[in-house]
């Protein structure tokens, strides 16, 4: 769930004198917080939604008004919406067992917590006294989160890295946008492989080019542990059959780049990304971590070929 679910899109009907309205124009519509949904989580759980997702996007969405409010005053929300949001705030999150209790109510009372509390004439303290109240529960509604997501990738794939952390922390943004942000996945999917690629080529060491393009950092990394379809080596990795499968695993990897060029998150697309759903958010993830399970393996394996091969600059 995302902050954005609170608000809904509503229509509105031209006034009947607007000299500027026209028959044919398309009725105007406004997006504005969706009480009713702030109404029954307050109340308890709804079906379909998940509890420490929703109080995790709750907590940014009034976070996130709060910090407009205290710093440029481009907050959206009015005084009485972001008291039934921070009340909503605090029982979502006493249900899941996290400890949030704000000492203020609206954007006023806001002001005059800040005003006792050296927050006057400073911006940065301001944003500081909403760090020491909202950072601990999202940290620990993160780890709540995080300890029910079921690995993706396995253990064992990871286990021989120096450093995971980066493969780690796409798996988690994957797994927290599956459910209902098919654009986010697609552009993780991609990241997932980006991070393992470059984790492989430093591994190996080879140079790291931050400028390839997606295509050209696929192959150098297969191509550094002797996955490429072109590469020489003795048996099973060697053979037609694996050859077709590795040149099938460096398409797909490919395709989940184009993809999240059309349709995922990091280009601002031109038109509504129709059609997209999680379907297609979990054949990127399947396609991804088949790649990188792959790659990850052959670089952890003490009997794979590249182990008797010299390092060489990635061919174009």
């Amino acid at each position: 769930m995302k902050s954005s679910d609170f608000f809904v899109a509503r229509p509105v009907e031209a006034a009947a004198d607007d000299p500027f309205a026209a028959p044919w124009d398309s009725p105007r519509t406004v997006t504005e917080l969706n009480e009713d949904l702030l109404i029954s989580l307050r109340h308890g759980p709804i079906e379909g939604t998940d509890d420490i997702r929703a109080a995790l996007a709750l907590l940014d969405l009034v976070r996130g008004e709060l910090e407009a409010f205290g710093t440029n005053s481009e907050e959206v929300l009015t005084n009485p919406e972001i008291e039934n949001a921070i009340r909503t705030l605090e029982a979502m999150t006493r249900r899941v067992g996290v400890d949030l209790k704000v000492p203020f109510r609206d954007f006023a009372k806001f002001r005059t917590y800040w005003l006792r509390n050296d927050g006057y004439g400073s911006w940065e303290a301001r944003r500081q006294i909403l760090d020491e109240l909202f950072e601990p529960p999202r940290e620990r509604l993160i780890a709540l989160d995080d300890a029910r997501l079921t690995p993706i990738l396995p253990e064992r794939s990871l286990a021989n890295l120096k450093d995971p952390a980066a493969i780690q922390e796409h798996l988690r943004r994957i797994q927290r946008a599956i459910a209902d942000d098919p654009a986010q996945v697609l552009g993780s999917a991609k990241e997932l492989i980006e991070s393992t690629a470059k984790i492989v080529l430093d591994a190996r060491g080879l140079p790291v080019d931050d400028r390839a393009d997606f295509p050209a950092l696929v192959k150098a990394a297969q191509q550094a542990l002797g996955l490429h379809p072109s590469a020489h080596v003795p048996g099973p990795d060697g053979h037609n059959a694996v050859k077709q499968i590795l040149g099938a695993a460096s398409s797909m990897a490919n395709a989940v780049g184009e993809l999240r060029n059309r349709y995922g998150t990091g280009h601002g697309p031109v038109s509504a990304r129709a059609g997209l759903g999680a379907r297609h958010a979990h054949l990127a993830v399947n396609a991804a971590t088949t790649w990188c399970q792959l790659m990850l393996d052959t670089l952890a394996d003490e009997k794979a070929p590249w182990r008797n091969q010299t390092p060489e600059a990635p061919s174009a």
